[in-house]
């Protein structure tokens, strides 16, 4: 199942003067809840010192000095600081940031009384803002779990966890003489997937330091053949010195890959920054330089540019600027970046119960694009296909993936594709426990198909 998208806009759109004073009110409510439920004597020293950090890489930042806006051992600060901004004043809100927090914490909120009905849901939500803060999207994910099958009508609790004394599963679920154990695993972003895109960063970097020194701005287009790692140090240096002085050509095809090379056209850019400012590194603003934003590519981006006035991450003018866009074609990286979940689900089959079918939730945030998430969706049902639960009771695996988009968009602060897919372990005819169900989106918006894959979509007909 799939959410429904809406095609882009022309991206000559500025934002308007007035209006900027919405709050989100259901977003409100799901920090407010989960900020009570954090201990108390140390709360307000962990969100003081989450804002002080992040004022200090915003002024960084500004400075053309990159660096990480929150301490990585307590994520759940970060998120609480992050979700409130963007739903109260968006003063302090990092767009790439709050896309991944913010489908969430709206979902919180929006079923929040039923959400405090499901037993043990409060202890578990408490646990991810305290022992598991550096870590709270596994946690969220069981919360977005359990308010699934409560939606659909099952009758929904937490399992007490025991720890030291046995394992245990997540989520108990009953409806009529139905009962289901449940067990929820939320993924990392894959480590290759990370180090290729530092490794297209440092590839990057002499290109931009190209443009600066000759006072140029480029737009570098790059569709790599071969994995990133073996792609010489100096591989887009040397093709940019030569377009810059004039002894080489705008375009190539090599054994690593082919690209081009073209002079920005400012006039979009300069259209809209004259009357509205604009996110720097944002994908609006790579919109603006290039014409268009593709998400199914990745971006890096320098620039010489003035900040707005009393936001120091936003820009006013822009006088200088190079953009490198790349993709990774290289079918050995797109094998390894589309990572199947067959280990996951064998760690989380040996926590079900004897006593009663189990099912596995895998929750996958994706951000590498249509052909790595195919790939990983393929592999993963052929995997699922061939998988033996042993003495376990799994009868069902469900692949909730996750697709965040930092919208260019007049009308969307944040967007996100998602898929639920359903695999079938063994040989069984016992009926899945939550067909046709959404984790983020309004069940009544979504296509049978797979987000990556439009021409599979087809509306769900609901009787």
């Amino acid at each position: 199942m799939a959410q429904m998208r809406i095609s882009p806009e022309n991206p000559s759109w500025t934002a308007p003067k007035a209006g900027h004073d919405w709050r989100d009110d259901n977003v409100l409510l799901a920090t407010a809840w989960l900020s009570e439920l954090a201990d108390r004597r140390t709360w307000k020293r962990r969100m003081d010192s989450t804002r002080d950090r992040f004022l200090v890489a915003e002024a960084l930042w500004a400075k053309g000095e990159p660096t990480m806006f929150y301490d990585p051992r307590d994520t759940a600060a970060w998120y609480i600081f992050q979700v409130n901004s963007y739903a109260n004043d968006r003063m302090n809100w990092v767009p790439a940031e709050a896309v991944r927090m913010v489908p969430t914490f709206t979902r919180l909120g929006e079923e929040l009384p039923t959400l405090l009905g499901i037993t043990g849901a409060e202890a578990r939500a408490a646990r991810l803002m305290n022992g598991d803060r550096s870590q709270p999207d596994g946690g969220l994910f069981e919360l977005l779990v359990a308010l699934a099958y409560r939606r659909n009508g099952w009758n929904t609790e937490f399992v007490t966890e025991r720890p030291g004394v046995t394992r245990t599963h997540d989520i108990n679920v009953r409806k009529g003489r139905r009962r289901w154990a449940v067990e929820c695993k939320r993924t990392d972003r894959s480590s290759y997937d990370a180090r290729e895109k530092a490794r297209g960063e440092r590839l990057a970097g002499p290109a931009h330091a190209l443009a600066l020194a000759n006072n140029r701005s480029i737009i570098v287009n790059i569709a790599f053949v071969a994995e990133l790692d073996i792609v010489p140090d100096d591989y887009l240096a040397k093709r940019v010195a030569a377009y810059l002085d004039g002894t080489g050509p705008n375009r190539w095809t090599d054994n690593q890959g082919a690209g081009t090379i073209r002079e920005i056209d400012w006039s979009l850019a300069h259209n809209v920054l004259a009357n509205d400012d604009v996110y720097f590194g944002s994908s609006r603003m790579i919109e603006l330089l290039v014409g268009h934003y593709d998400h199914d590519c990745a971006h890096s981006m320098t620039a010489k540019w003035r900040p707005g006035r009393g936001r120091p991450l936003w820009a006013s003018a822009i006088y200088q600027a190079s953009v490198v866009r790349w993709r990774s074609l290289s079918k050995e990286a797109v094998r390894k970046k589309a990572k199947h979940f067959r280990a996951i689900v064998a760690k989380a089959a040996r926590q079900l119960p004897q006593d009663r079918p189990g099912v596995v939730h895998v929750g996958v945030e994706t951000w590498s694009g249509g052909d790595v998430d195919g790939v990983r969706h393929f592999r993963n049902m052929l995997e699922m296909t061939l998988f033996d639960p042993g003495a376990t009771r799994l009868r069902w695996v469900y692949g909730e993936y996750f697709a965040p988009e930092v919208s260019t968009r007049s009308d969307e602060s944040w967007a996100v594709e998602e898929t639920s897919a359903s695999y079938r372990i063994g040989q069984h005819h016992t009926p899945e426990p939550l067909p046709d169900h959404m984790l983020l989106s309004p069940e009544k918006q979504i296509n049978h198909g797979v987000h990556w894959d439009p021409s599979s979509q087809f509306p769900l007909r609901r009787r």
